[in-house]
């Protein structure tokens, strides 16, 4: 059976007073935690957070911005050694202060060299400026930056840290000179491979290479180290980055007293000159029209590979380098694209001392034939100028300024980053 205990009326009221009690409790507690956050609140808003005052602040603009007055203003212009060229547009820059503008200067006459001249169409009276040449000709500018390639000389005679290194220069040192350049050319063209022997602290910028036949001692004068530097077994690299002007195919032509190579997009498209290193394995001595007529042979029939497709040819304005260098060299072809940047590395050298001469021209290629026209290589707008040459070499050998004939529209090879 089930057992049924009920509440007592006092238990039950008792029970319910009890529960009226924390209701109220619990509606008191509420509001003294509602009460106190208000306070806090108050205190927050009124006293911690202080009032920022607006205030006007006025603004005078710079002279620059300043209206229009009726006083003039002045532009400050200088000239820079540069002559405007028909197939390529020089840069305008506009700038947003007044600063000094160079400008191309105007020529009010022309250098005239008679129908006897040398240096043939292209050799102006602008372009080389002043000391070693703003232009770059020559072996080159101490001033940097622009569109230019950079040189480095070295003495194959003296160690990195200026001590003799073995090889004693002059016609006795041909072996030991010959065989670092051979070093330096069949292992890529690594300066480490050149590290080892000593190097002007002075860089040169080229921006053409035209240099007629003259004295050695030129070298180590122009990269101002000629009292410790004798002028023989030196050689001097030029590298940089140039921008094609035109889709086309080209060669370069050119040749070298006694050596000149030319690496253009990590592949050696020109070696020409009295010296012709690559054949040094075979021919030991490496130098003459006689040593090099094999070499000659087999490089026009297509037998010679590396040297396949040179062609050897005379000009009337080269009487010196057509006996001595047989001439004028023109190397492989190769394709460029406009506007593409492409690497380009130039070594000249000179092994016994005595004379001393290089130039470097181009060649554009239309349907597998040559243009009969030479261009000048170059990387700005600069060109060789006699009356410059003469006073910044003091001097050519035999009085003559032998170089050959380019056309004076040469496009700019941009040299960039």
């Amino acid at each position: 059976m089930a057992l049924h205990i009920e509440m007592s009326p006092e238990a039950e009221a008792e029970l319910r007073k009890s529960a009226t009690r924390n209701k109220v409790t619990s509606a008191a507690l509420a509001l003294l935690l509602i009460s106190l956050a208000a306070t806090v609140l108050y205190f927050a808003v009124k006293i911690i957070v202080k009032t920022v005052e607006p205030s006007f602040i006025s603004f005078t603009p710079p002279e620059d911005n300043a209206p229009p007055t009726n006083k003039p203003t002045t532009q400050e212009l200088s000239s820079s050694s540069s002559s405007p060229s028909s197939d390529v547009a020089p840069a305008m820059i506009v700038a947003d202060a007044p600063a000094n503008v160079a400008m191309a200067p105007v020529e009010m006459d022309s250098a005239d060299f008679g129908e006897a001249a040398d240096f043939g169409i292209g050799m102006g009276a602008g372009g080389l400026g002043e000391g070693l040449g703003d232009g770059g000709s020559g072996l080159g500018s101490s001033k940097g930056g622009g569109s230019a390639l950079e040189g480095t000389f070295y003495d194959l005679k003296q160690t990195k840290s200026g001590s003799p290194s073995g090889n004693p220069g002059g016609a006795a040192g041909r072996p030991k000179t010959l065989e670092a350049l051979y070093e330096f050319t069949s292992k890529g063209w690594k300066e480490s491979t050149l590290s080892k022997y000593w190097q002007s602290p002075t860089k040169l910028y080229a921006t053409n290479f035209y240099l007629p036949n003259c004295n050695a001692d030129y070298a180590p004068e122009a990269y101002q180290c000629k009292d410790r530097v004798k002028p023989s077994a030196w050689v001097a690299v030029y590298r940089g980055r140039v921008q094609a002007p035109k889709t086309a195919t080209y060669r370069f032509v050119g040749t070298g007293d006694d050596m000149l190579l030319i690496r253009f997009d990590n592949k050696t498209v020109l070696e020409a000159g009295w010296c012709i290193i690559s054949q040094f394995k075979n021919n030991p001595n490496c130098g003459g029209l006689g040593s090099n007529a094999d070499y000659r042979r087999k490089a026009q029939s297509g037998e010679d590979k590396d040297h396949k497709g040179y062609q050897f040819f005379t000009t009337p304005d080269t009487p010196y380098w057509n006996q001595w260098l047989g001439g004028l060299t023109a190397g492989s072809t190769f394709e460029v694209k406009q506007g593409k940047s492409y690497p380009i590395e130039i070594l000249i050298t000179e092994i016994p001392g005595g004379q001393f001469s290089f130039a470097v021209l181009l060649q554009e290629v239309v349907k597998g034939e040559p243009k009969k026209e030479l261009e000048l290589f170059r990387t700005n707008f600069s060109e060789p100028n006699e009356e410059e040459l003469r006073k910044l070499l003091q001097g050519f050998v035999n009085g003559k300024l032998e170089c050959p004939k380019y056309s004076a529209d040469s496009p700019v090879w941009k040299a960039v980053p």
